[in-house]
Parts: C-alpha cells; sequence; structure tokens
C-alpha cells in the first residue's frame, strides 16, 4: 500500500527541530541528562565489541582487535545500551483505518523517536534493519519508515515473535501499533523484558474508534478479513464496542503494569511533541 503523499513535511521537521529544544531546555532545568522515565543511565564502562557497520562512527574502531582478527570491531559502552532505540511500527491493515490514518501518526511518532536519539548521540534502528547513527543519516530512518507503510498479512504478534527470536535482545524497544490484536500477541514482550529490554508501549487509535458516530445502518469492512458486515450503529451497540474496546486497553495496562513497560494510549490525531513530553513521558527527569 502506497503513501499517496509524504507524511514527513517540512513543517513536520521544523516541529521535531522545535521538540529537540524543548527536551535541552529540560535537561537544563534538570540540571543532570534527562533520560525517559523507565530508563536506567549506567556509567560508561566498556561492555564489549561488536562487528562494524556501514555508517558507524570510526572514531570508536577497536584497531587492537583489527590486528588481531583481520576484522573491524566497534568498542561499546554500557551507557550506548540506553541511547540505541529499536522502533517496531505496526504494519497490519488495521492501520490504515481512521482519520487521520493511524500508520502516518505512529510513522511520524517513529520518526520523532529516531529524530531525538540521535540528536542525542545515540542510535535507531528499524526492528530487523541495521542501526543509524548520527544526525546527519536521519533522512535514510525517515526513508525507511516511508517503506513501512500497511501490509497484507502483516501481523503485530508475528513482528514481536521474530523480534524475541533474534539472538541480541534490543536494548530499548519502542513499539507502535493501534493494539488491536489479542492480548496473547504481546507475549514476547514480556519475553523481551525478562532478557532486560526496556519496553515502551504507544498505542494509537483512529478518534473514531474512541467515539464511533451514530451512523444507523450501515456496511462496515473488516481490515483484516476483508469481509462485509451490515450493523446498526445505535446507541446500544457503541455502547457495548466501547465497553469491549475498554476491556481491551485495560487488560493491556494491566500487561504493562506486570511487565513494566511504559504505556501510552493515544488517538491518531495527538501532536507528536505533547505525547512525548505528556503520555510517553520522554522528557522527565
Amino acid at each position: 500500500m502506497a503513501d499517496s503523499e509524504d507524511i514527513f513535511g517540512a513543517d513536520f521537521l521544523r516541529r521535531l527541530q522545535a521538540l529537540e529544544a524543548a527536551l535541552l531546555r529540560l535537561r537544563g532545568s534538570a540540571g543532570e541528562g534527562v533520560a525517559r522515565r523507565g530508563r536506567s543511565q549506567g556509567n560508561a564502562d566498556f561492555r564489549g565489541n561488536r562487528p562494524y557497520a556501514q555508517g558507524d562512527d570510526i572514531r570508536r574502531l577497536d584497531w587492537n582487535a583489527y590486528g588481531r582478527l583481520g576484522r573491524l570491531y566497534l568498542r561499546e559502552f554500557e551507557r550506548e545500551r540506553t541511547e540505541h532505540v529499536t522502533l517496531l511500527v505496526d504494519q497490519s491493515l488495521s492501520m490504515a483505518a481512521g482519520e487521520p490514518p493511524k500508520h502516518a501518526a505512529a510513522r511520524r511518532l517513529a520518526a520523532a523517536i529516531g529524530y531525538l536519539a540521535l540528536a542525542g548521540g545515540g542510535s535507531a534502528a528499524l526492528a530487523g534493519q541495521p542501526a543509524i547513527e548520527g544526525q546527519a543519516r536521519f533522512p535514510r530512518l525517515l526513508d525507511a519508515l516511508r517503506a513501512a507503510s500497511p501490509l497484507s498479512g502483516a501481523s503485530l504478534g508475528s513482528a514481536l515473535a521474530a523480534l524475541a527470536a533474534l539472538r541480541r535482545a534490543p536494548s530499548d524497544l519502542f513499539v507502535i501499533s493501534d493494539g488491536l490484536e489479542p492480548a496473547e500477541a504481546f507475549a514476547p514482550l514480556a519475553e523481551l523484558t525478562g532478557r532486560r529490554t526496556q519496553v515502551t508501549l504507544a498505542l494509537l487509535l483512529a478518534p473514531q474508534e474512541f467515539s464511533p458516530p451514530l451512523a444507523g445502518p450501515v456496511l462496515v469492512t473488516g481490515a483484516e478479513e476483508n469481509e462485509t458486515l451490515p450493523l446498526n450503529l445505535d446507541a446500544d451497540l457503541v455502547a457495548a464496542y466501547r465497553q469491549e474496546l475498554d476491556r481491551h486497553l485495560a487488560d493491556l495496562a494491566l500487561l504493562a503494569r506486570r511487565n513494566g513497560w511504559t504505556l501510552a494510549v493515544a488517538d491518531s490525531a495527538a501532536d507528536v511533541s505533547s505525547l512525548l513530553l505528556g503520555e510517553l513521558a520522554l522528557g522527565a527527569p
């Protein structure tokens, strides 16, 4: 599914710069570097080496390892574990629904998180893709996010399972989804938590999904099943739907509390800056 227009316009990029400036002001008022709630800052202790990848900072090359092994390796430090973010954007077809579309809002949020990580000297990666370092490489992240449009057959549960199957667990994981899968689909996140992954779960729903209109008789087509169902959107049906949605979100909130995840629920019209400084508390000391 191709986007009809670029989801990252000039105005969006200017707002990212303003968000970075706001976070810098918060850092100054706190007197210390500001970390996202739930993230440990740690010390800059040597943690080990990893193979060099194109685009890495060559100033951190371990030339002693190159002399011994004949291959390029990068020195990593414990503090860097808290500065690398992995972004998992739900690409299931349900993300194409809503006005504004949930998938566009999700990718803008992912771009903002990645931008701040790169601006802070860290790195960012889409799940399953190589990490990007350096603010100058931010356009590469935008290109990858442009390509991450909803796909037929994609599911959040499968994406989480693939991430949990990796030999190396991500250190700081942001999952951006509408959350409209059974709670069991989030089980891989609990497994990653056991491997010391810091998990942030951002659930974005369309305004119409929070408050469906009383539209009377309608034909509703499922985004995933591609089936049409006649419904009468009267007050009773809308109330039953809202009760079921509240129950599902409460189940996910309980999972988040049990596993120590950061959880935010917002609609797809939410401002990225207010979401990061508010519900996700990215700038909280």
